[in-house]
C-alpha cells in the first residue's frame, strides 16, 4: 500500500473501503492524501469533509465530548471558510443530547450502518474525482520492464568483473555476479550451467525522439500528454492485463445477430441498436456529421463529389448539391491541370462548425467548400478556397484566440488554418509524409493540434508556432485517425496496421504518451481503413468485419455487436449524434442505416408525429402557415365542443392557510414526487402544503379529496425571501430541487436556497440591481442555476463554487421565461416583447432568436412564458393573446390558439400535464380550458362558477385563475392560484371510481348542475349557452 500511496499510480479501492468500514480514519486519510488533496477539485472536498463527518458523528455517537471538539476544531475547522453556515449547524450538534434529534440527521442508524452509506457516496464521488477515475485499474506494465531492470543491474556488475567473460554464468540474483578466473583450455564446471540472461535492451528503443526547431513555449499539461515519443508498448494479452476492481466478464466471438456482454443492463439500454430507417443516398458515402444541435439533422458527403443534408426523422433530403467549382479564376494552375486530367472529385470530409452555422466540405483535390446554414434548410456558398496540392484530407474548425478558424491538412504534408474569409493564418510543416488527419483539443485553456501522417506519426502543433516538440509514432505506424472523449481527457487512436492489416482501437495515456488500454474483439487482415467514433463519455463504436461493435471507454472487452441485415462493407463509416442516441452507418450500395437508442426512436417519432400534421395542415389549407384553432367559422367552433366526450364531474379542495395573512399567490411548484405544493407569494413568502398518509390517502400522494396540511418544521422556520424596500412590480421566482430537497428562490432581492426539510437558508447571493425574474435548475446539476435578470441578460450560475460561468446576452427586454432541454442540448428564454431565444448549452452561444406574431402577422408584445414537453422536442409558448406550440428541434411555429369569442378574457397562464397529453390553460375571464397537447383540441372547459364556489355575484366576476401548476405525477390534477389569493387543486371525479381517470374520457350530454354544496371540495356541473348562440356547448 505504501507503494500505491507514494506513487499515486493506483487507487486500491477494496483496501480504502475496508479501512473505512473499520472506522481507521488517520489510515483512510493517509492513504487517500497520496492521490489528492482537499484543495484540487470539489469532488476531493466532498470526501474529505464525508470522511470527517462521519468520525465526527460517531464521536457524538459514543458521548466523546471532548473528542468531538477536537476534532471540530483540527479536522472540520477548515471547511468553514467554504460554507459557514454548514460549519454552524455541525457546531450546533454538539449542544444537542442525540444529534439525532437534527431533522436532516433523523434517519441516522448505527455506525455500521451509517459507515455502509458513507462508502456509497465515497465510490460515487471517487469515480467522478478526474485525480481518481483513472487510477481505479491497476496499471499495464510492459513485460520486458523487468527483465531490462535485472540486465542492466547484472551489465553494470559484469562491467566491474576483472575478467569479463563474453558468456557470463549467472546462476543467482541473490549473490553479486564475478566471473571466475580462466581456467585450462577446455576445461569446463561440472555443473550444469544455467542459461545466460539476454544482454540489456538497446537504450535507443526507449529513448525519447525531439522534433526539429526551436523550442515551443508548451504549457505543462500538453507536454505532460504528449513529450513521450516512444513507440508504445506491445499490448497485453488478458492474462497479463491486471485485474479491474469491478467484475468484467471476458468477451466472445460475435455469431449471432446481436451479441451481448453480460455487462449493467443500463448500458445496453443506452447503446443505438435498433435500426430506425435507411437513407437511400445513391452514392458510396465517404464522410458523415451529425448537427451540433439538430440531432437528427445529417449531412453527408460522397464519392462522386456531392453533399447532402437529410432530415432522419422524416427520411427527407431537402438539400442536394453536386460538386461544382465555385470560381475557377481564383483556382490555381496546378488544380486547373489535375481537374482537366482528371475530373472526378470525391468528399474527403464534411464537418459542422461546434455552433451548428458553418459547414466545411473537402475534397479529393486541392480544394475546400465553407457554406453558411440556417435551418431548417436555408445552405447559402459562403468560401472556396484552394487549400492544398492534392487531396485535403480532412478538415476541422477550432477557435484559437475566440476566432472561428478552420484547419486543413493534405498530401502536400502540410496543416494550414484558415480564417473563415480565406486568409491564410497559419501553415505548420514537418511531416514527411502526406498528412492524413487532425484532432483539435484544449488543455488548460491552452488550444492545440494533433496530426498523424501515412507513415504513422503523431504530432502536436501549438497556434501561433509552427514547429513541434512533441511527436511519437502511431501504434499500427500507419494512417490513424484521433479523437478525444467528449470533456477532452481521454485520447482515442483508431487504424488499421501496416504490416499485417490488422485493426486496432486504443486509448492514450496522456501523462506517460503511452497506450492505457487497447481495446479487443476486432477482426484480424482489415480490407480498409476502419472508422470509429464516441459520444458520451461513455461508449466507442467501430465499424469492423462487417458489424457494429460497441465498448464502454473503461473497459478493453466489448459490450455488444449488432450484425446489420443488408450490404455492409467489411469497415463500414459510423457517425454518432452530438447526445449519443442516433447512430449513422455506411452500406456498400450507397445507403446509410440509423440505428436509434429508446431516446432517439422517441425523438424522431415526435418529429414524424409533427410533420405529418403539419403535412394534414397543409393539404387542408396550403396558404396557412401555422394551425389556428379558434379562429374560423361557427360551424368548426360549434365542432371543438360537440366532440367533446361526456362530462365529468371534478372535484377540488381549497388549500387551507393557517398562518398570518399573506399577499396574493405569485408562484406554484409542486414537488417532484408529487406529494407537496409550494405557494410563493407576491409579499416573498413560501409556503408548503404536504399530504400526508391517512385512511383515506394510503399512499400520501397529493389528491383533491384528502386535504393536505400547512407543513412547518419544528424549528418554526418560515421560507422568507430578501425583499428590498422598492418592491413595487416585483414578481417572485421559484424553483425546486429535483430531488426535493432545495428550493431556490428570490423576490426583487439576493436569490436564497432554503432547506426544503428545515427551511434554514442554506446559502444567498446575487444581490440586486439586476432583479432576477426567473430560474432554471441545469437538469444534470443541481449546483448550476440559469437566472434571469431584469436587465435582460442570463447568469449561469454554480452555487456551489459561487462563481457565474457564462453570461449570456441577447434579449432586449426582462427575462421571463427559462426552460432547459437536454436532448437539444439547448436553453430557451423568452422575454417581455415576446420574443424566444435558443443558447447552446455546450457553448452558451445564442443559436436563433423568434419573434411571435399572430396569423395575420401582427407582431405580440408582452410578457411570455416558455415549457418543454416531456419529450424534450415540443415547446409550449403561452403569451396573454396567444397559445403556440414550436418544434424546438427545428426551432419553427408549429401551431397557435387564441381565446375564441365567447371567452372574453386573454390567457392568464398555461402549463402541460404531467405526462405530457394535455394543456391546461386559465383565462382571466375565468374560464380554464384543457386541450389535447399534441393538435390543440379543445376537450374540455371548466367555467369559473365550479372552482369560485358562488353564484354569479357581482364581485367575483375578476376572479380568476392567476397561476396554474400541474402535478407531475398525477396527470389529471393541476392547482390554481386564484386572483383573490386563495389555492386550489382540481382533478376530475372519475379518477376515483376507476372511469378513465382522464380529462380525455367519454363524455355524454349533460343535464342540469347540481346544487352548489357548502365544502370546499365539492363538485358543479352546468350546461351553458355560448355567445354566438350555439346551444349545448359541453362544459363543467
Amino acid at each position: 500500500m505504501m507503494l500505491q500511496q507514494e506513487s499515486g499510480y493506483f487507487f486500491d479501492m477494496k483496501y480504502f473501503e475496508e479501512k473505512a468500514l473499520n472506522g481507521e480514519w488517520e489510515i483512510v486519510e493517509n492513504y487517500l492524501s497520496g492521490f489528492t488533496k482537499l484543495t484540487d477539485n470539489r469532488y476531493s472536498m466532498k470526501m474529505c469533509f464525508e470522511i470527517r463527518k462521519q468520525k465526527y458523528l460517531e464521536a457524538l455517537d459514543s458521548k466523546e465530548k471532548t473528542r468531538a471538539l477536537e476534532i471540530l476544531g483540527k479536522d472540520l475547522k477548515v471547511f468553514q471558510t467554504y460554507n459557514e453556515e454548514l460549519y454552524r449547524e455541525i457546531t450546533y450538534l454538539l449542544t444537542l443530547e442525540n444529534f439525532r434529534d437534527n431533522e436532516q440527521l433523523s434517519k441516522y442508524g448505527d455506525t455500521k450502518t451509517a459507515r455502509k452509506t458513507m462508502i456509497v457516496e465515497l465510490k460515487k464521488l471517487i469515480e467522478a474525482n478526474p485525480r481518481l477515475n483513472d487510477k481505479l485499474v491497476f496499471p499495464s506494465l510492459k513485460p520486458s520492464r523487468l527483465r531490462t531492470l535485472i540486465n542492466q543491474s547484472l551489465n553494470w556488475q559484469h562491467q566491474l568483473c576483472k575478467n569479463p567473460k563474453p558468456n557470463p554464468d549467472i546462476r543467482t540474483m541473490f549473490v553479486d555476479h564475478t566471473c571466475s578466473p580462466p581456467g585450462p583450455a577446455g576445461a569446463s564446471s561440472s555443473t550444469p550451467r544455467s542459461p545466460s540472461v539476454p544482454a540489456a535492451v538497446n537504450p535507443s528503443a526507449v529513448a525519447a525522439a525531439t522534433g526539429a526547431g526551436t523550442s515551443v513555449p508548451l504549457n505543462q499539461t500538453l507536454v505532460s500528454a504528449l513529450k513521450h515519443s516512444r513507440t508504445p508498448p506491445t499490448p497485453m494479452n488478458n492474462e497479463q492485463r491486471g485485474k479491474r476492481l469491478r467484475s468484467v466478464p471476458q468477451a466472445t466471438e460475435a455469431t449471432n445477430s446481436l451479441v451481448v456482454r453480460q455487462q449493467v443492463p443500463r448500458s445496453l439500454d443506452d447503446l443505438t441498436r435498433t435500426l430506425f430507417c435507411t437513407l437511400n443516398q445513391g452514392s458510396t458515402v465517404t464522410s458523415m456529421d451529425f448537427h451540433p444541435s439538430l440531432h437528427s439533422s445529417l449531412l453527408i458527403g460522397t464519392a462522386s463529389g456531392e453533399i447532402s443534408f437529410w432530415e432522419v426523422g422524416r427520411n427527407e433530403r431537402p438539400i442536394l448539391k453536386p460538386f461544382a467549382i465555385w470560381n475557377s479564376a481564383t483556382c490555381s494552375v496546378l488544380f486547373q491541370a489535375a481537374y482537366a486530367k482528371d475530373s472526378n472529385v470525391s468528399v474527403c470530409r464534411v464537418s459542422w462548425s461546434a455552433d451548428g452555422k458553418y459547414l466545411g466540405v473537402a475534397f479529393t483535390k486541392h480544394l475546400v467548400h465553407l457554406y453558411t446554414y440556417q435551418a431548417p434548410n436555408d445552405l447559402k456558398e459562403h468560401l472556396e478556397v484552394d487549400a492544398h496540392v492534392g487531396s485535403v484530407n480532412d478538415l476541422a474548425f477550432s477557435s484559437p484566440h475566440k476566432q472561428l478558424c478552420m484547419v486543413t491538412c493534405g498530401d502536400d504534408k502540410l496543416i494550414k488554418v484558415w480564417d473563415l474569409t480565406g486568409h491564410n493564418l497559419f501553415n505548420f510543416q514537418g511531416h514527411e509524409a502526406a498528412v492524413y488527419s487532425i484532432c483539435m483539443n484544449v488543455k488548460e485553456n491552452v488550444e492545440y493540434i494533433l496530426s498523424s501522417s501515412v507513415d504513422g506519426k503523431i504530432k502536436a502543433w501549438l497556434f501561433d508556432n509552427s514547429d513541434t516538440k512533441v511527436e511519437y509514432d502511431a501504434h499500427g505506424k500507419y494512417c490513424t485517425t484521433m479523437l478525444y472523449s467528449a470533456d477532452g481527457t481521454k485520447l482515442f487512436c483508431c487504424g488499421t496496421s501496416k504490416n499485417n492489416g490488422d485493426s486496432f482501437l486504443v486509448e492514450w495515456n496522456e501523462n506517460d504518451g503511452v497506450i492505457k488500454r487497447t481495446y479487443a474483439g476486432l477482426g484480424k487482415k482489415s480490407m480498409g481503413m476502419m472508422q470509429f467514433d464516441t459520444t458520451k463519455n461513455r461508449f466507442l463504436v467501430a465499424g469492423d468485419d462487417k458489424l457494429i461493435k460497441f465498448w464502454e471507454l473503461d473497459n478493453p472487452n466489448i459490450l455488444a455487436s449488432v450484425q446489420v441485415d443488408g450490404n455492409l462493407s467489411s469497415v463500414p463509416r459510423v457517425r454518432f449524434n452530438r447526445i449519443g442516441s442516433l447512430l449513422a452507418v455506411t452500406t456498400a450500395d450507397g445507403r446509410v442505416k440509423i440505428f436509434a437508442n429508446a431516446d432517439g426512436i422517441k425523438h424522431l417519432r415526435a418529429i414524424q408525429a409533427w410533420s405529418c400534421r403539419a403535412s394534414s395542415k397543409a393539404n387542408t389549407n396550403p396558404a396557412m402557415t401555422h394551425l389556428e384553432l379558434g379562429e374560423g367559422s361557427s360551424a368548426r367552433r360549434s365542432k371543438s365542443f360537440t366532440e367533446l366526450p361526456e362530462i365529468l364531474k371534478c372535484q377540488m379542495i381549497t388549500l387551507p392557510d393557517t398562518m398570518y395573512p399573506t399577499a396574493k399567490v405569485a408562484r406554484l411548484v409542486y414537488m417532484n414526487n408529487g406529494v407537496g405544493l409550494l405557494g410563493v407569494g407576491s409579499d416573498g413568502t413560501q409556503k408548503l402544503w404536504r399530504w400526508n398518509r391517512t385512511e383515506l390517502n394510503p399512499t400520501g400522494k397529493a389528491m383533491a379529496s384528502a386535504c393536505p396540511v400547512l407543513w412547518l418544521p419544528n424549528s418554526g422556520f418560515v421560507m422568507t425571501n430578501d425583499v428590498p424596500e422598492n418592491s413595487e412590480g416585483t414578481i417572485p421566482c421559484a424553483i425546486i430541487s429535483k430531488n426535493d430537497s432545495y428550493v431556490l428562490s428570490a423576490c426583487g432581492g439576493k436569490l436564497t436556497l432554503f432547506n426544503m426539510l428545515s427551511f434554514k437558508v442554506m446559502v444567498s447571493f446575487m444581490s440586486p440591481p439586476p432583479r432576477s425574474t426567473c430560474l432554471a435548475f441545469h437538469p444534470q446539476d443541481n449546483n448550476v442555476v440559469a437566472i434571469g435578470k431584469e436587465d435582460s441578460s442570463i447568469h449561469i450560475y454554480n452555487i456551489q463554487s459561487e462563481e457565474v460561468k457564462a453570461k449570456l446576452t441577447g434579449d432586449e427586454k426582462c427575462i421571463t421565461s427559462l426552460a432547459f432541454s437536454m436532448l437539444l442540448a439547448v436553453l430557451v428564454s423568452s422575454d417581455a416583447d415576446a420574443q424566444i431565444f435558443f443558447w447552446s448549452i455546450d457553448t452558451w452561444n445564442l443559436k436563433k432568436s423568434l419573434k411571435m406574431y399572430l396569423r395575420d402577422e401582427s407582431p405580440v408584445t408582452g410578457d411570455t412564458q416558455v415549457q418543454f414537453h416531456c419529450n424534450q422536442i415540443n415547446l409550449l409558448v403561452c403569451h396573454r393573446e396567444v397559445l403556440s406550440l414550436y418544434d424546438a428541434s427545428r426551432m419553427e411555429l408549429v401551431m397557435q390558439w387564441v381565446p375564441k369569442a365567447h371567452m372574453s378574457g386573454s390567457i392568464s397562464c398555461a402549463t402541460y400535464s404531467g405526462n405530457g397529453k394535455l394543456i391546461y390553460t386559465a383565462l382571466t375571464d375565468g374560464n380554464i380550458v384543457i386541450f389535447n397537447a399534441d393538435t390543440l383540441m379543445l376537450r374540455c372547459r371548466i367555467a369559473p362558477s365550479v372552482y369560485l364556489m358562488t353564484p354569479n355575484l357581482p364581485n367575483s366576476e375578476n376572479v380568476y385563475a392567476a397561476v396554474l401548476a400541474a402535478n407531475p405525477q398525477e396527470p389529471n390534477q393541476f392547482a390554481v392560484g386564484l386572483s383573490n389569493g386563495a389555492i386550489k387543486v382540481i382533478e376530475p371525479q372519475a379518477s376515483r371510481r376507476g372511469n378513465n381517470g382522464s380529462w380525455m374520457g367519454k363524455f355524454k350530454r349533460a343535464g342540469k348542475p347540481p346544487r352548489h354544496g357548502g365544502r370546499a371540495c365539492s363538485s358543479a356541473m352546468e350546461e351553458t349557452v355560448s355567445d354566438d348562440g350555439n346551444s349545448g356547448a359541453n362544459t363543467i
